[in-house]
C-alpha cells in the first residue's frame, strides 16, 4: 500500500509536468483555478466560496466540481458539466447551488451555515487535453454576537457612592466581541468573559461610576467590533439619576401692597422621580384668613392686608427626600410706580425752591453790586511783611497810639481835635504861648486822625510800630 501511494504522488508530478512541457511547446495557456485562501462564514448565514477557472485557448472545459474533505475521505457537494449540466447530493440540494455555472466560473453558495460546515472544500476542474487542476479553501464559522445592554441593579442616587450604571453584553461570539464604552463622564469599566458551547464566548463590560445630577439625561454607548458585524453596533444607554426636590418660588414680584388683588405664589419642583407632596405654612404666625391652598399655589383670594407680611415656607417630597423653600413677603402701603411718582414730584418741588433761591440770590448781588459807593484809594491797605518793608527813620515816624486805647476813645480824641482847630482858626484875643507837651500831644493826634476826613484810624499789628 504505501509502495502504491508513492506511486500515485509520482504519477500526479507526471502530468504536472507533462502539462507544463505541453503548455511550454504549443504555446496555449495552461488552465488554473483561483480560490480565496480562507473564508469567514457567519453562523446560521449564507457563504460564497468563488471559484474562477483560467482556460486557455486550446483547451476544453470537460467538468468542474467542489469536493469537501471529512475525516472519512473526500466526499463531493457539486458538479457541472457543460453538457449534462448541474448535479448537487441530496444532503445538499436544499443548501448548495452554483451562482452562474460556466466554462471560467465555478462559484457555490452554502446557505444556512453550521458548525458542522467547518473544514476545507476542494475546487476541481477537468481540461482535455491536460487533464483536473485544482485549489482549496478553508471555511471557518464566525458567530455574530447577540448585543444588548442591562441597567445596573441599584438605582442612581446623586451624591451617592460608585455605582454600576449598565452591562453592555455581546453574548455567544466566536471568536470573542470586543466590548467598550463610550462616555465623557469620569467613570471605570470592567470586563468579564464567559466561555460558552461550540467554542463561543460572551463579554460583558460594567460601567461604574458616581452618580451626579448634573448629567441627568445624557446617554452612555456600548461600542461592540467583531468580525461577523459589517460596522460597529452602537446602542445608547440614558442615565437616570434620582435625586430630590430643586424647589424654585414663582409669582412673588417684590411689588405687594395694601389692597393688590388676584396674587399668588407657585412652588415649583424639579425632582426625580417626580414630586408626589406640595405644603405651604407660615412661620412666623398663622396663615391668614382668606388664603388657600392648591395643589402647588398658594392663593390670596382677597386683597392684601398690611399683616399679609411674613415668611411662608413651600415643601416638596419625592421617593428620595423632602425639601423646603422660604419666601419672605413684604406688604408696602404703595406700589413701586406710586413710590416712584412721589419721589419724582418731591424732586420736582426741591429742584424749582432751589431754583428760586439761586435766582434770589444773583438778583440781590447785582443790586448790592450797583448801589456800594467806589471804593476809596485810602481805604486800600497794602501791608508788607517787615523783612519786605523797612520801618522808616527814627525821626521821621509818628508818636505811636498805646494799643490798649479803645476805638470809642480814639474817635473822642479826634473830635476834640477838630474843634480845638476850629477854635484855633479864630482870631485869638490875647496870644498864649503853648507849652511843649500840649504841641506833642496835638501832633500825636493829627496823625491818628488824618487829615482826609474819614476819621478811620489804621494799626498795623504786624509791626512794632503804629
Amino acid at each position: 500500500m504505501p509502495l502504491f501511494s508513492e506511486r500515485r504522488h509520482l504519477g500526479r508530478q507526471s502530468k504536472s509536468a507533462l502539462c507544463y512541457v505541453l503548455c511550454f511547446i504549443s504555446g496555449a495557456v495552461c488552465s488554473q483555478v483561483v480560490v480565496p485562501q480562507r473564508v469567514s462564514a457567519v453562523l446560521g448565514k449564507n457563504v460564497t466560496l468563488d471559484c474562477r477557472v483560467e482556460v486557455g485557448t486550446n483547451l476544453t472545459l470537460t467538468q468542474s466540481s467542489w469536493e469537501r474533505r471529512l475525516p472519512s475521505g473526500s466526499v463531493t457537494v457539486a458538479v457541472y458539466n457543460p453538457e449534462l449540466g448541474t448535479f448537487i447530493p441530496p444532503e445538499y440540494i436544499n443548501r448548495l447551488h452554483f451562482r452562474s455555472p460556466s466554462s471560467r466560473d465555478a462559484t457555490i453558495v452554502l446557505e444556512n451555515v453550521g458548525f458542522s460546515d467547518v473544514g476545507i472544500y476542494t475546487c476541481k476542474v477537468a481540461t482535455f487535453p491536460l487533464g483536473n487542476t485544482q485549489a482549496s479553501t478553508t471555511i471557518s464559522v464566525l458567530v455574530e454576537p447577540k448585543v444588548y445592554v442591562s441597567a445596573g441593579s441599584a438605582a442612581l442616587i446623586d451624591g451617592g457612592n460608585d455605582t454600576v450604571v449598565a452591562t453592555c453584553i455581546a453574548e455567544r461570539a466566536r471568536p470573542p466581541a470586543e466590548v467598550s464604552w463610550e462616555s465623557n463622564l469620569f467613570g471605570q469599566s470592567e470586563v468579564q468573559l464567559f466561555d460558552d458551547v461550540n467554542g463561543t464566548t460572551s463579554t460583558q463590560v460594567r460601567y461604574i461610576w458616581q452618580p451626579t445630577r448634573h448629567v441627568q439625561g445624557h446617554a452612555l454607548t456600548c461600542v461592540v467590533r467583531h468580525p461577523a458585524l459589517q460596522s460597529d453596533f452602537r446602542i445608547p444607554y440614558q442615565l437616570n439619576v434620582h435625586f430630590a426636590p430643586d424647589i424654585s418660588v414663582v409669582g412673588y414680584d417684590g411689588d405687594w401692597y395694601v389692597g393688590r388683588e388676584n396674587v399668588q405664589m407657585t412652588c415649583k419642583a424639579n425632582a426625580n422621580p417626580l414630586a408626589h407632596h406640595f405644603r405651604w405654612i407660615r412661620l412666623d404666625s398663622e396663615m391668614p384668613d382668606g388664603v388657600e391652598t392648591r395643589n402647588s399655589t398658594l392663593l390670596f383670594l382677597r386683597p392684601l392686608h398690611r399683616n399679609d407680611s411674613g415668611v411662608y415656607r413651600c415643601e416638596v417630597a419625592n421617593d428620595i427626600n423632602l425639601r423646603s423653600r422660604d419666601v419672605r413677603i413684604l406688604i408696602q402701603d404703595q406700589s413701586q410706580a406710586e413710590r416712584s411718582n412721589s419721589i419724582a414730584v418731591a424732586g420736582a418741588v426741591m429742584g424749582a425752591v432751589l431754583a428760586l433761591f439761586l435766582i434770589a440770590v444773583f438778583v440781590i448781588v447785582i443790586l448790592t453790586a450797583r448801589k456800594a459807593p467806589p471804593t476809596a484809594y485810602t481805604d486800600k491797605v497794602i501791608d508788607l511783611p517787615p523783612t519786605h518793608k523797612p520801618p522808616p527813620p527814627y525821626s521821621e515816624r509818628a508818636p505811636a497810639v498805646p494799643l490798649g486805647v479803645h476805638a470809642s476813645q480814639v474817635a473822642w480824641l479826634c473830635q476834640a481835635r477838630r474843634a480845638d482847630q476850629r477854635f484855633e482858626q479864630r482870631p485869638p484875643a490875647a496870644a498864649r504861648p503853648i507849652p511843649p507837651s500840649a504841641q506833642q500831644r496835638h501832633s500825636r493826634l493829627e496823625w491818628v486822625c488824618h487829615q482826609s476826613g474819614t476819621d478811620r484810624v489804621y494799626i498795623n499789628h504786624r509791626e512794632h510800630y503804629v
